[in-house]
């Protein structure tokens, strides 16, 4: 079977008549719990429920106590992997990402004897982040998170702070 481009899409839905495309999208609905994530996040005036749910599911993963840090770092990434497939704004992507890394921060502020593993993975996160910030021209929006956090990294091992500000100028 020939893979399915959107130019071949397209000509399908406008072959297709009313009725057709919304029982076509009623039925993904039902079948595929990211589009009903998406037209959730979609059909909402208020800030986007899903962001907001994803931001407790991570600050939950690094309230845990005694947590495993392999466990922790591969459960949040999934998470963000998976906010990224419902996700369509790269500022909500931005943001979630960012709020990784100031929970982060603040779970080496409880202990500080974390992994350089744990920093590595802090680093890398917060690394993508300033990249799809600068992309996408979010600068002054999340300017203040950014500098707050690298300040609040300042007890961290690792140098951590110092190469998370080297990350900001490099951009």
């Amino acid at each position: 079977m020939p893979r399915l481009t959107k130019k071949a899409l397209l000509k399908h839905l406008n072959k297709s008549d009313k009725e057709d495309i919304i029982r076509e999208v009623v039925t993904i609905f039902d079948k595929f719990k990211n589009v009903r994530e998406f037209y959730s996040a979609e059909l909402t005036d208020e800030a986007n429920p899903l962001l907001l749910k994803y931001k407790r599911k991570i600050a939950e993963a690094y309230a845990r106590p005694n947590p495993k840090e392999k466990t922790t770092n591969s459960n949040i990434n999934r998470l963000v992997a998976e906010f990224k497939k419902v996700s369509i704004y790269n500022r909500d992507t931005a943001d979630l990402m960012l709020y990784r890394v100031e929970c982060g921060v603040a779970a080496f502020g409880y202990d500080i004897n974390r992994t350089a593993t744990f920093y590595n993975s802090i680093l890398t996160t917060f690394d993508t982040a300033i990249r799809l910030i600068y992309s996408e021209g979010y600068e002054e929006e999340f300017k203040a998170r950014v500098k707050k956090v690298i300040k609040e990294a300042e007890p961290g091992k690792y140098a951590i702070a110092e190469r998370m500000a080297d990350i900001t100028v490099k951009l």
